[in-house]
């Protein structure tokens, strides 16, 4: 059973007052073996139809994972480049700021971006790499600047961790309840097999 598109509604009144009660509409072209495409869902069972609608959750969970993931490593990536610019620009003993030329001193990740312009991509207030530009060594605002950014991406990890975990928690129950129906299917056919 292939998925593409067909509108079904599961909506539900109330029998007495006709009052509705809830509702959604889901989108599915449901084609059976022999490629013959259902414009009508009244020939699917319903473990075809909760079948159908878990295999559509858990595509478009996917395709949020894999989105999810892309953020992820963009935000490592720029992690990364700020720890990178840090330790070039702390001393050993952490306080004091080395002198990095911002606007021709490049990342090692990407020889084409100097470290101004990733700190500026980055959010970097625009004053703060100016004053450093023009100084004789760095001062506290561009390190504080570049730790709070340190910072913010380190949250954003962790959440985008969390999310990434329920999502694809999700994701293994639509497949898993898709996995059983199919069980189920099997089973009862054999039985009706069996019994003939």
């Amino acid at each position: 059973m292939a998925i593409e598109t067909v509108e079904f509604n599961l909506s539900m009144t109330d029998v007495d007052t006709g009052e509705y009660l809830t509702g959604r509409t889901y989108s599915l072209v449901v084609t059976d073996a022999d490629g013959v495409t259902q414009t009508t869902l009244s020939n699917l069972s319903i473990a075809q139809l909760v079948m159908a609608v878990c295999l559509e959750r858990a595509v478009k969970i996917e395709s949020d994972i894999i989105a999810t993931m892309n953020d992820l490593n963009k935000t490592s990536s720029e992690l990364q480049a700020l720890t990178e610019m840090e330790n070039e620009i702390v001393t050993t003993d952490g306080k004091a700021g080395r002198y990095i030329d911002l606007t021709t001193k490049t990342l090692s990740s990407d020889s084409s971006k100097t470290y101004y312009a990733a700190l500026e991509e980055m959010g970097i207030d625009r004053q703060i790499l100016d004053d450093s530009v023009h100084a004789s060594s760095e001062s506290s605002d561009l390190i504080n600047a570049i730790e709070k950014a340190m910072d913010q991406r380190n949250s954003i990890n962790q959440e985008t961790m969390i999310n990434l975990q329920s999502m694809t928690s999700k994701r293994d129950q639509s497949y898993d309840m898709i996995a059983n129906i199919s069980k189920s299917l099997n089973q009862v056919a054999t039985g009706i097999v069996n019994n003939i």
